[in-house]
């Protein structure tokens, strides 16, 4: 989910979940890379272990990870990329259909000469990183999915039966999200899989929000928990994920890993299952 400023224009804002109030850690320094001839933005949070690569979700950009990524340097490298479109990458006229966005991961690891990784992405990174499982599983270790493995073209079948879906006034982006459209194959990921899902028993409410926030989250809960949306989506991976493990959260939001309740669950959990996959 992206990193909201109003007017909110963040799909995965309205249909995932609300961002929990907590204090931005340091950001590191900006740099820029040519991939497919698209000028990107990443960060290197240092490292020289084994790759972590972090992709963002839709409209945020690789910042989201300043206080998950550090926490690994002492054993991996971690670094990522904000996909082309938002952020401060390049918002070129075309570009944004899955196989060009699962071809830019390529290129990245391509350009920072990274030969295999793990990708650990958040919310719509999911759809990238299965596509990519499928295409280059030579150039994976492992995949840690963000809340991101979801059926999208489901969420949004769903969320237009009762208003939820709407498009992006954003064109990059509402290319972005047409493009994570897709029924997921995973019957075609033969790497490690860890999955991380936050699933509501009741609508997710906080003091301090507003009456408007308060209602889409009500409707929020409707639509992908108390219909059985997101129960489906976890079946759906345990079941066609060979080998995979998922960590169900339900008592937090779309961006868990950023929740003081698990800070340090979250990276403690990446460790444990990265480390298991090291022992094979």
């Amino acid at each position: 989910m992206a990193r909201c400023r109003l007017p909110l224009v963040c799909v995965l804002a309205v249909l995932f979940g609300f961002v929990a109030l907590i204090a931005e850690p340091q950001r590191p320094q900006d740099q820029f890379v040519s991939v497919n001839g698209v000028r990107l933005q990443y960060l290197d949070w240092g490292g020289d272990g084994r790759a972590l690569v972090f992709l963002a979700g839709l409209g945020d950009d690789v910042h989201r990870f300043d206080a998950l990524a550090p926490k690994f340097i002492d054993e991996y490298r971690a670094v990522g990329f904000t996909r082309r479109g938002q952020g401060l990458s390049e918002k070129p006229s075309s570009g944004y259909d899955l196989p060009t966005l699962t071809n830019d991961i390529r290129g990245f690891m391509d350009a920072e000469r990274i030969d295999r990784a793990t990708l650990i992405g958040h919310s719509m990174a999911g759809p990238e990183m299965t596509r990519f499982a499928a295409e280059y599983p030579e150039r994976l270790t492992a995949l840690v999915y963000l809340d991101a493995a979801y059926d999208f073209q489901r969420a949004y079948e769903v969320g237009i039966k009762t208003g939820l879906s709407k498009p992006n006034p954003d064109p990059s982006l509402e290319a972005i999200s047409r493009a994570a459209r897709v029924r997921p194959d995973y019957q075609r990921v033969r790497v490690p899989a860890l999955a991380f899902f936050s699933l509501w028993d009741r609508p997710y409410i906080l003091p301090d929000m507003n009456e408007q926030t308060r209602t889409t989250s009500e409707l929020v809960y409707r639509t992908l928990d108390a219909s059985g949306y997101k129960r489906e989506q976890v079946d759906l991976f345990k079941r066609e994920v060979e080998g995979s493990r998922v960590v169900e959260w339900h008592d937090t939001n779309h961006v868990f890993f950023s929740d003081p309740k698990h800070v340090d669950d979250t990276p403690r959990i990446i460790r444990e299952f990265l480390s298991s996959i090291a022992r094979r």
